[in-house]
């Protein structure tokens, strides 16, 4: 089964022999991709629609794991007991959806050893909230697919100080580790910015606000880091 540069970077970051569940499966490609290499004991696959736990009960069923892989219909993590698995992946929302699911089941998210976590946007508000309510950022990757590129972010129970601003927005451990797709990511990010600033350039009011100096010091941040980088 080829799932992707974007999965198979989420998978590298599954402990091994863990009992998992995919959060919003879809297909439950990873979790079936999982258990075929051996990587994982057993998985929950739970989406909140009935047409996706259909298309996982299939897919599951074609690859004959049904007694490994358990469907679930639900929203986010209420379809858990505290305790039941060791961690969690919740994969392709915004940040902003992944805080509010933890939100949510506060009692299962507290049981959960590790939490893989790829959201599509506000991945820097995401960082801050996690190491605010009890994880560490104790690993992350980059992945790339056709017209994107993603962050992956492990958290693991426990704490650390306090990050910078710059450092929740491009992430700490790729901060530290460089990847190879670390140019892009600092380009996007910096493209990103720029944008938000030449917006708000047109509102001498919006000039004057909080967030625009704060929008400036991360845009100079990413502009440093630009020429750091050589890009």
């Amino acid at each position: 089964m080829n799932i992707g540069a974007r999965l198979e970077a989420v998978a590298q970051l599954v402990p091994a022999g863990c009992t998992l569940a995919d959060i919003g499966t879809d297909h439950a490609y990873l979790p079936v991709w999982l258990m075929q290499k051996g990587l994982i004991k057993s998985a929950v696959a739970a989406d909140i629609a009935a047409g996706p736990c259909r298309a996982a009960e299939t897919n599951i069923g074609l690859y004959g794991l049904k007694s490994k892989i358990q469907v679930r219909m639900g929203s986010g993590l209420t379809v858990l007991q505290p305790g039941e698995v060791d961690g969690a992946v919740i994969a392709g929302m915004g940040g902003s959806t992944i805080v509010q699911i933890l939100e949510e089941s506060p009692d299962v998210a507290k049981a959960l050893q590790f939490l893989i976590v790829q959201p599509m946007a506000g991945a820097a508000g995401l960082r801050q909230w996690a190491c605010a309510n009890g994880w560490r950022i104790a690993a992350e990757k980059l992945a790339e697919e056709p017209q994107h590129l993603y962050e992956i972010i492990l958290l693991e129970r426990g704490t650390e100080p306090p990050h910078t601003a710059l450092e929740y927005e491009v992430g700490p451990c790729l901060m530290a580790e460089r990847p190879p797709l670390f140019n892009k990511h600092i380009l996007k990010l910096h493209g990103t910015y720029e944008r938000m600033l030449k917006s708000m350039q047109q509102s001498s009011k919006a000039q004057q606000s909080e967030k625009y100096q704060k929008l400036v010091q991360l845009a100079d941040g990413l502009e440093a880091l630009k020429h750091e980088c050589g890009c």
